[in-house]
């Protein structure tokens, strides 16, 4: 899950002060104030993996925002909202809000964040096992196609990693190559060596299904090159030296 960025570091008495706070200008009828008080309220309960509460604080705030006209701060009360409801394990719930979020974004002209919600979106369809919407993923690998930009290079793995599942979901290990070795490159650019490594990987056992022993055993070698000396990683060396093993063997 892309998580909603926030503080974590608030004391049990800075949330009761949030609460309060809230409540006190919802009887005061300050709907500016009441609705920051409820998305800061919000943050740091999904902070707290209290996706339930967290909900209830950040879509109250969304709709104030969006009832007052402020597109980027509904936006991201929206986006919050949807992360609460996957913390919460409402993930059919979360893909309303989510769309919520990008019509929000769209309407604020902020495309970073437009993406970010899609690839949210997009997350919680590979959780519900859904597979066929193309288009989204389409839409972020297209507008991240020339960035440098971490944060939408993030996104863009996002994408390549759904097409991937989605090809393997419908046994088609040939069309999920092409898909795997982007999410590589991408990880790759990221630094991310544990997932470049477990996208190699899954590389290198389609390719060995594929009868394509060459391409198999080099993406084996290059993981075994990535997890050296990566801790927690243990596993996925395992994998690939018995893979390594019994590609040689073919």
């Amino acid at each position: 899950m892309i998580e909603m960025s926030g503080s974590s570091t608030y004391t049990d008495q800075q949330l009761s002060a949030l609460a309060a706070a809230a409540e006190k200008f919802s009887q005061s009828g300050d709907r500016g104030k009441e609705a920051a008080a409820r998305f800061e309220f919000g943050r740091y309960l999904f902070q707290l993996e209290r996706g339930g509460a967290a909900f209830e604080q950040l879509r109250r705030a969304a709709e104030v925002f969006e009832q007052d006209g402020l597109a980027t701060p509904a936006a991201q009360a929206f986006l919050g909202s949807g992360h609460a409801l996957t913390v919460d394990g409402r993930h059919e719930e979360s893909l309303l809000w989510f769309d919520r979020a990008i019509g929000q974004f769209a309407q604020a002209e902020d495309q970073a964040g437009h993406l970010e919600a899609s690839a949210a979106k997009l997350e919680t369809l590979a959780d519900l096992n859904r597979w066929s919407d193309t288009e989204l993923s389409n839409q972020i690998i297209a507008a991240t196609e020339h960035t440098d930009s971490l944060r939408l290079l993030t996104f863009r793995l996002v994408a390549f990693r759904y097409r991937t599942q989605a090809r393997l979901a419908a046994g088609d290990p040939m069309g999920s190559l092409a898909p795997a070795a982007q999410a590589a490159d991408v990880a790759g650019r990221l630094g991310d060596r544990r997932t470049e490594a477990t996208f190699r990987l899954a590389l290198a056992h389609n390719h060995r299904i594929l009868k394509d022993c060459g391409s198999a055993a080099e993406e084996y070698e290059q993981v075994l090159a990535l997890v050296r000396g990566l801790p927690g990683a243990a596993d996925l060396e395992e994998e690939a030296a018995k893979g390594l093993g019994a590609t040689l063997d073919d």
